[in-house]
């Protein structure tokens, strides 16, 4: 049995041609019912899509809680706290030993604020990142700053300051650095990053080589046998410059070690460690 359908017109009022257009008679009679029907059919969709996101949601965020209780049963948190409050405790004398020697010390950024002293296990990495950041700009100031012996020993025969003559034994003269007695022909390091300022003969300090270090430092290397770099070099600590001798003003095989701060001869003990 054919369904009985009603005639809508369409009027188009520019005057252009009206359309007609078929429409079950149920529909209209029963307008709201459908309307009704179809936004419940709408609703029930949605309400299965927001369940579905929900569930899958939920799922993530157990995950998440899950990989979290994991990572704080394989990480001692009090311990990693105490271990960066050690790092920190360090960097913190090792910039006042700087600062003690009249050196420049670590520049830290990011100052100020509020101390947090509870670690988020989550966040862990961007802790330990953070203090790997602050040992590598520390590493970088140290090879920046002329600390260490320049030799393999540590036999000290000649202090800064007033001295008798070592010739005559009468008299008394300045000396501006220390010697460091030694094997002639032994290695010769530099105690800093820098560029080679002078290399070749140098008057009383016969062969000797001067490296310009950053900060206005400057070290002398006087009284080698041999000079293994040429001015203009860049130079890395520990990198060897030349070898132990006896050339110039000099009573026998030793280096003579100086420490220049803004064109002033300090005293270059300060800078060194022996073992």
């Amino acid at each position: 049995m054919r369904s009985h359908k009603t005639s809508i017109l369409i009027v188009n009022t520019n005057g252009k041609r009206n359309k007609t257009l078929l429409v079950p008679t149920r529909l209209l009679l029963h307008w709201k019912k459908y309307l009704g029907l179809t936004m419940l059919i709408i609703l029930c969709l949605m309400g299965a899509l927001g369940l579905t996101v929900f569930h899958r949601t939920s799922e993530i965020y157990e995950d998440e809680i899950a990989k979290a209780d994991m990572i704080k049963s394989l990480v001692n948190v009090p311990k990693a706290q105490q271990t960066f409050h050690s790092i920190d405790e360090n960097i913190f004398r090792i910039n006042k030993l700087l600062k003690s020697k009249g050196l420049v010390q670590m520049n830290f950024e990011n100052m100020g604020g509020p101390e947090n002293e509870n670690i988020d296990v989550i966040k862990i990495n961007e802790l330990a990142d953070f203090y790997k950041e602050q040992l590598e700009d520390l590493e970088e100031t140290l090879k920046n700053i002329p600390i260490g012996n320049p030799t393999l020993y540590n036999n000290i025969i000649s202090k800064y300051g007033y001295r008798r003559n070592p010739f005559t034994g009468r008299g008394v003269e300045y000396h501006y650095g220390i010697d460091i007695k030694g094997k002639k022909g032994s290695s010769i390091k530099t105690t800093a990053n820098g560029i080679v300022d002078f290399a070749g003969w140098y008057g009383g300090y016969g062969k000797c080589v001067i490296i310009k270090h950053k900060n206005n430092l400057k070290t002398l290397y006087g009284h080698l046998s041999e000079i293994s770099v040429k001015e203009g070099e860049k130079i890395v600590c520990g990198q060897i410059i030349g070898k132990l001798g006896s050339t110039g003003r000099s009573s026998g095989p030793h280096l003579h070690y100086e420490v220049i701060k803004n064109e002033e001869k300090i005293n270059p003990i300060e800078f060194l460690t022996f073992h």
